[in-house]
């Protein structure tokens, strides 16, 4: 639900965390904070400003707001500056569009890596419909949220390989789908709460000392109550990120292919999504001299085409905003 949104909402706020060899911890309580204003643009008949929708054969009407995003994670580094633990957002999620805010602990491994493991108490939430199907009259909303743990083993055995696995529950505090005009097994089949498992491996790889690029594939499955809602995700990832003297640029591109295990019985057809999405970040350090902070700037587009129209999806982010860490 709102897959593009939470994607463009998080955007790249940097790019140094994708790249680095090794952390760099010092012993004590450590921050890494972003503020980001900015404007979003959105397409979806799962934006809550569209209350009212008059047909189910398109993807609703487009919606504009401004942004203002506080994003960062806080720290506390052990004495032996190897074992950290930590609380927020990461800022390599945030870069390649992800969002999640997690309580987790992480460890390097001289020369073979680190590993982290994390929990996702399902803080943030979101807001959908409790019937997304209902025409001609304001509809309900209702919060979703997910919860769930990961396992992250980045740089293995000191390759340029790293590799996620993930599994968490996504909850709806009121689901009603379909209740208006379906019968109860036809309801049945339309029940989105869902236990999710993400899995990921990808590679870096270094052109130059300026240039590197990261590759990745990944595979979802969202066990959704109701079959129709129920559906498996195979996507790739393809960066580009460039250092500059005082300066970093990265380019991501994204592409997803979810197919659902049975027929909508609102639509009378299999639901079949194509994603895409691009993202575009700059990052400035040390602006006017000022130790320990950077300008950050981002650009991002994604689009799900549907072969149902009612799931077509389209977001549009410009942003920009200063990050400071020490």
């Amino acid at each position: 639900m709102k897959h593009c949104k939470l994607c463009l909402l998080t955007g790249i706020i940097s790019t140094s965390a994708l790249a680095a060899p090794g952390p760099s911890w010092q012993p004590g309580f450590g921050a890494d904070l972003s503020f980001l204003t900015g404007y979003t643009r959105e397409t979806s008949q799962f934006n809550t400003d569209n209350k009212v929708t008059n047909t189910l054969d398109n993807n609703g009407d487009t919606q504009s707001d401004a942004l203002f995003a506080p994003l960062g994670t806080i720290s506390y580094t052990m004495e032996s500056a190897d074992k950290q633990v930590y609380f927020g957002t990461s800022r390599s999620d945030v870069a390649l569009g992800r969002f999640h805010v997690e309580l987790g602990y992480r460890q390097h491994i001289p020369e073979n890596g680190m590993v982290s493991i994390s929990y996702v108490p399902g803080l943030v939430e979101t807001s959908t419909w409790e019937d997304p199907y209902i025409t001609g009259e304001a509809r309900k909303e209702t919060d979703s949220k997910i919860r769930g743990f990961r396992l992250q083993y980045d740089r293995i055995l000191g390759s340029n390989f790293s590799a996620e696995i993930a599994g968490g529950k996504q909850e709806l505090d009121s689901e009603k789908s379909g209740h208006r005009s379906l019968t109860t097994p036809e309801q049945a089949l339309l029940q989105r709460e869902a236990d999710i498992l993400f899995t990921q491996l990808s590679y870096f790889k270094s052109v130059n000392q300026r240039l590197l690029l990261r590759g990745a594939v990944n595979y979802s499955r969202i066990n959704a109550d109701g079959d129709a809602m129920a559906n498996d995700i195979y996507g790739a990832e393809i960066g580009f990120i460039q250092f500059l003297p005082s300066s970093s640029l990265a380019l991501t591109f994204s592409y997803d292919r979810a197919e659902f295990d049975a027929a909508n019985p609102v639509f009378d057809q299999k639901q079949k999504d194509n994603r895409w999405g691009v993202f575009l970040a700059y990052e400035y350090q040390e602006p006017f001299g000022w130790e320990n902070w950077g300008v950050v700037s981002l650009a991002g587009y994604n689009q799900s085409n549907s072969n149902i129209n009612f799931y077509d999806e389209d977001s549009l982010l410009l942003s920009a905003g200063l990050n400071y860490r020490f």
